[in-house]
């Protein structure tokens, strides 16, 4: 996990073992021994004042405790990933920091995909208890084009909303307004699964809430003390996002390795699907929901044979018949995009071809337009990879 912040105590006692260690540098040899362009970039590195030494901080270190302090170690609290390997990424003085520090965390699991685990590291998300209250991604167009590539190569981002009591869709906020399947965003929840009465919200822009208020995290020196806001509640889904990667799944495992971007569509997904509902968040939040990671893990395991293949392909339509627009559901997860659906009519001529848009991915649910077919009885073949179904469809 890669943390976006203004500094850390690197030698805080629940801390210490929770940290990212760069395997192709030597501590302060002044060499840049993995030849990256960083010199003694051990845990990572400080964009501000261009080394690999930070300052300790209370804000980042807070956000370190909650995402990924120790566990069961007799020793302060415990992370929501109790096994954590954090990459530390300082970047409180401009825009290009923030954007330099997200290409850092891209280059290093790219080099990491490439190598096939031989070089760079395995990030797979990125913690963002920052941003720009008011703004929107249109202002930010490079910055905003970061989550994108960032997801390409399977890191996914949790970002914190603003700490206003105000509509994300109308007044913006920077980066949690941003469109992009490898963000999830994050907004405070209070103690009773409600909206903490000084967070934002939006039912378009903003994905779930957290448990941000009334936290308990590390503070500097190796103390303790509580913590709150939206920065409290982001770094519980990062923690949760890294827990999720852990779950014993071999197909899953071989899902990151052959299509690193569809395996973070999908932890997105059973984030997003595995929220406890509340019925306070009902118009709150895209998913009306608290994040809910055990939850979540369950879905992947209960998924798992699906992500081997080890079931037929078998579809759905609907509405059926219909008159326009068709959704095509699976019991797969297949999550290529490499999908091809052809319509037949009842002398087994191809009269469509759509390019479907993809809905969902936990299970693959797809959607296409049928408005332009004479009325009639049609045949639905459906591809994804090697494995292929049939339907028929009534157009009306």
């Amino acid at each position: 996990v890669a943390v976006l912040d203004d500094g850390f105590d690197v030698e805080h006692e629940d801390l210490t073992g929770a940290l990212w260690m760069n395997p192709g540098e030597l501590p302060e040899d002044g060499i840049d021994n993995d030849d990256n362009g960083f010199i003694d970039d051990v845990n990572g590195w400080n964009f501000v004042e261009g080394n690999g030494k930070f300052p300790p901080t209370t804000h980042g270190t807070q956000v370190l405790g909650l995402l990924g302090a120790e566990g069961n170690n007799g020793i302060g609290i415990s992370g929501t990933n109790w096994r954590s390997s954090i990459m530390l990424l300082r970047n409180v003085t401009t825009i290009a920091q923030t954007i330099e520090a997200y290409e850092y965390v891209r280059q290093q699991r790219d080099l990491w995909n490439r190598t096939d685990g031989e070089q760079g590291a395995f990030v797979v998300a990125t913690n963002a208890s920052f941003g720009i209250e008011g703004a929107t991604c249109t202002d930010y167009p490079v910055w905003a084009t970061m989550y994108e590539e960032l997801g390409k190569v399977g890191i996914l981002t949790a970002a914190a909303t603003a700490n206003r009591r105000w509509d994300v869709d109308i007044h913006g906020d920077m980066p949690t307004d941003c469109p992009s399947d490898y963000l999830i965003t994050v907004a405070n929840a209070n103690t009773t699964d409600g909206l903490f009465r000084n967070s934002a919200f939006g039912r378009i822009s903003i994905d779930l809430v957290a448990p941000g208020e009334g936290s308990y995290s590390t503070l500097t020196g190796s103390r303790y003390g509580s913590f709150g806001s939206t920065s409290a509640a982001a770094p519980y889904v990062t923690g949760a996002i890294a827990l999720l990667y852990a779950t014993d799944c071999n197909s899953f495992d071989d899902l990151t390795r052959r299509d690193p971007a569809a395996a973070a569509r999908y932890v997105r997904s059973v984030i997003l699907s595995g929220v406890r509902p509340s019925p306070l968040l009902a118009f709150r939040t895209a998913t009306g929901g608290v994040v809910d990671v055990a939850a979540s893990q369950t879905e992947i395991l209960e998924q798992c044979d699906a992500l081997e293949g080890e079931v037929d392909l078998k579809i759905t339509l609907s509405p059926n018949p219909t008159s326009d627009r068709v959704v095509l559901k699976t019991n797969i997860l297949a999550l290529s995009t490499d999908v091809q659906v052809t319509l037949r009519d009842a002398l087994g001529r191809v009269v469509l071809q759509p390019i479907p848009d993809v809905t969902s991915v936990a299970p693959l649910t797809l959607a296409f337009d049928v408005s332009t077919l004479p009325v009639g009885y049609y045949s639905v073949n459906f591809r994804v990879d090697s494995k292929a179904s049939t339907g028929n469809l009534i157009k009306r």
